[in-house]
C-alpha cells in the first residue's frame, strides 16, 4: 500500500476556508477545524500540534491538559509534524514557506528564531531529533515526479549537514522513530506489499520485521521504557490504535470508536497516549490512559476555536 495515512493527510488538510460569507442569502457554515500531529514535550508539561483553525495550517502548543493553546508559527503553507528537542528548548517541524517542497525547520519552544535546516529539491519532512540531540531523522520523497511518492528514511546532523539515506530501497519507508537510547529506528514499510512495522539499527542495517499479517500497520512509536509499541492498524476494518510488546507480540486494541486515528504518542512517563481523531467533520486531539481507558478531548471544537 503505497499511499499511507500520512500521504492522505497531506491532501486532506489542504482545504479552502471561507466562513462568514453568504451564498444566496444563506450564511455559509464555518469550515471544519483539524487539529493533529500531537507531540509531548520531554517534561510532559506541553503538547505541540498542528491546526488549521486560523485558516492556515500552523504549529501550536498547549498545556498537557489542553489549556493555554498558543500559535507558534505564522507563515503561508502547511507547517506540520512538530517534534521536540530532548531538552524541550526547541521544536522541529516541516514547512513549505520558502520552497515549493516542504523543508525542515527548527524554532525555540516559544516560536522565536525559526531557522531552516534543509535546502533540498525534494519533500523533506516528519523530523525527529535523536535522544542525544545530535541527529535528526526525517523522510524524503526521492522523486517528486512520482505519484504516489517514493518515501525513504534519512538522517542528518542536527544542524542539517551530512544527510544520508538509511533506506536505500525501492519500497516506501515512513514515519521513523528513535528508540529511547538512539540505537534503533522504528518505522513502517510497504516492502512486503502491505504496510508493516519494522525496526533497524540507527545506521540503517539489520532490518527486522515486527508485524506479519494481512493488514496495514502505521505510525508506530516506542514507549519510553522500550517495552511497548503504540501504532495504528486497520486489522479490525477501521483504523484504530493498538499496542504490542517491543518485538511485535501480544497485540492489544485500545480504541473502539470512529475510524481515522492518527500518530499516537506516549507521555514521558508512559502512563498516557495522545492521538488525533475525527470528531464529526472536525479532527481533534485526545488523550487516554495507556490501557485505552478514560479518553478525553484536549483541543477545542469548531465554535470554541473561532471565538
Amino acid at each position: 500500500m503505497r499511499q499511507s495515512i500520512f500521504t492522505l493527510s497531506l491532501i486532506g488538510y489542504l482545504a479552502v476556508f471561507v466562513s462568514g460569507r453568504t451564498i444566496s442569502g444563506q450564511q455559509r457554515p464555518p469550515a471544519p477545524i483539524r487539529n493533529s500531529d500531537p507531540a509531548w514535550s520531554p517534561d510532559g508539561s506541553k503538547i505541540a500540534f498542528m491546526s488549521d483553525r486560523d485558516n492556515d495550517v500552523e504549529i501550536y502548543v498547549m498545556d498537557a491538559n489542553g489549556s493555554h493553546q498558543k500559535r507558534l508559527t505564522n507563515a503561508p503553507g502547511r507547517d506540520a509534524h512538530p517534534s521536540w528537542s530532548p531538552d524541550g528548548s526547541q521544536i522541529y517541524f516541516q514547512s513549505p514557506r520558502s520552497d515549493p517542497m516542504p523543508q525542515i525547520y527548527v524554532m525555540n519552544a516559544d516560536g522565536s528564531q525559526q531557522e531552516r535546516l534543509t535546502h533540498n529539491a525534494r519533500f523533506s519532512g516528519v523530523p525527529l531529533c535523536s535522544p542525544d540531540g545530535s541527529r535528526i531523522l526525517f523522510q524524503v520523497n526521492e522523486d517528486p515526479t512520482l505519484d504516489p511518492p517514493h518515501w525513504q528514511i534519512y538522517v542528518m546532523d542536527a544542524g542539517g549537514s551530512r544527510q544520508r539515506n538509511l533506506s536505500k530501497n525501492a519500497a516506501n519507508d515512513q514515519v521513523p522513530r528513535w528508540s529511547a537510547n538512539g540505537a534503533q529506528i522504528l518505522f513502517f514499510s510497504d516492502i512486503s506489499g502491505r504496510d508493516q512495522l519494522y525496526v533497524m539499527k540507527s545506521d540503517g542495517s539489520h532490518r527486522t520485521r515486527l508485524t506479519n499479517d494481512g493488514f496495514n500497520n502505521h505510525d508506530a512509536v516506542w514507549s519510553h521504557d522500550g517495552k511497548k509499541i503504540a501504532f495504528t492498524s486497520d486489522r479490525d476494518g477501521v483504523w484504530e490504535i493498538y499496542t504490542s510488546n517491543a518485538d511485535g507480540s501480544d497485540v492489544q486494541r485500545l480504541t473502539r470508536n470512529a475510524p481515522g486515528f492518527g500518530l499516537p504518542q506516549w507521555s514521558p512517563d508512559d502512563s498516557q497516549i495522545v492521538y488525533s481523531l475525527p470528531d464529526g467533520e472536525n479532527r481533534d486531539i485526545f488523550v487516554m490512559n495507556s490501557n485505552g481507558t478514560k479518553g478525553r478531548r484536549l483541543t477545542c471544537g469548531v465554535d470554541d476555536c473561532r471565538e
